[in-house]
């Protein structure tokens, strides 16, 4: 059911349409009182059924328009007047290209009007997005200094006091939030550069021992009680990747694990490679949760967080995944995630390109 609010437009876009009819027929009816040929009053038609098109919403008035303007043209300009009659066969011609010439007209003014919307909207989401990520970026940069301080005197009071001291606990609990929030700055950075295109990815070979050992050495600092186990091949794999960029996507996997799995619930990260060339294959697996079947198909969205999971303080704003997902796709692999099959527990898996060469490079490394 139409509401007030919409037969209003409705309204002015049929006034609009009619108008113009109403001015092409006036201005028809004059050339034909100066004996003009009857192809200006096609013309003076024609334009009525452009200006409808530009002025109103939508194909419906334009095309309706274009009907209408050969009925009355019919009805005005050919003999006998005032009668859709016709003595002479060839204006059946007349008419047919006339309606066909004004539908097309209506269609791509139409068409054309849309497409200028569209643009402008979407020029207006690229200013959105680029005043959100220097705000973001603004902001991030303003938190990083005094977070680092924080993590550093919480480091020394951690140092100077006992554990059996109640300020040991609490400068624990202060140096584990303001890590948190240090890697939520950082995720934030990371995501405007990336976004900005200013974020280099520079290929050169890595161990990728060395890359998991790093990013699980930093977990092992927000989550000491979680324990990660990792399966790798026998043989040493040294694979073209950005080491720095690498390390944070495991850092994000393996936070998103702990923080959804209980610390007797141990962390998994396996290695397969190929026996010949092509993707290393890494997943990263939990015991936990698991992921809804509603979040699945969104969660390597920029900003997307679960709506099914208890609110927590630390649940993040939907960047780590978001990161992965751009940094995995920019090394040339790709990533997905699923649940495990063997029992509870979300599974991330994702892939990056190796070749033989780098293999035996490893090898004689």
């Amino acid at each position: 059911m139409q509401t007030k609010e919409d037969k209003e437009p409705m309204l002015w876009q049929f006034l609009v349409m009619a108008g113009f009819l109403l001015l092409a027929s006036a201005v028809g009816i004059i050339f034909r009182e100066m004996k003009f040929q009857e192809s200006n009053i096609v013309i003076v038609y024609m334009l009525s059924v452009l200006m409808t098109s530009r002025f109103t919403k939508g194909y419906v008035f334009g095309l309706t328009a274009s009907v209408i303007a050969t009925f009355l043209f019919n009805w005005l300009f050919t003999r006998p007047y005032y009668s859709f009659a016709v003595y002479n066969p060839g204006y059946l011609i007349t008419f047919v290209i006339m309606t066909i010439t004004a539908i097309f007209t209506s269609a791509l003014t139409t068409r054309v009007k849309e497409d200028a919307v569209r643009a402008q909207e979407k020029e207006a989401e690229i200013e959105q997005e680029r005043y959100r990520g220097n705000l973001l970026r603004a902001i991030s940069h303003d938190l990083r200094t005094p977070l680092s301080g924080i993590m550093g005197t919480s480091e020394m009071l951690i140092g100077m006091t006992d554990k059996d001291d109640p300020c040991h606990e609490m400068a624990a609990g202060i140096h584990k939030d303001a890590d948190w929030l240090h890697s939520l700055v950082e995720n934030i950075l990371s995501l405007t550069r990336l976004q900005d295109g200013r974020l280099n990815i520079k290929k050169e070979p890595e161990a990728l021992e060395e890359v998991i050992g790093g990013a699980i050495a930093v977990i092992g600092k927000r989550a000491p009680e979680h324990e990660i186990q990792v399966e790798m091949p026998e043989e040493f794999l040294l694979i073209p990747m950005d080491a720095r960029l690498m390390e944070q996507v495991f850092v994000n996997l393996l936070d998103n694990a702990v923080k959804h799995s209980r610390p007797e619930e141990p962390v998994t990260v396996s290695v397969k490679a190929p026996e010949h060339e092509g993707m290393v294959t890494i997943t990263v697996a939990d015991r936990g949760e698991g992921i809804s079947e509603e979040d699945l198909p969104k969660i390597f969205e920029t900003f997307y967080t679960s709506s099914t999971r208890e609110t927590d303080s630390k649940q993040g704003i939907g960047l780590g995944l978001a990161i992965c997902d751009t940094i995995i796709k920019a090394h040339g692999g790709t990533i997905k995630a699923g649940n495990r099959p063997d029992g509870k527990g979300a599974v991330f898996t994702f892939t990056v390109p190796w070749n033989k060469e780098e293999r035996n490079n490893g090898a004689l490394s």
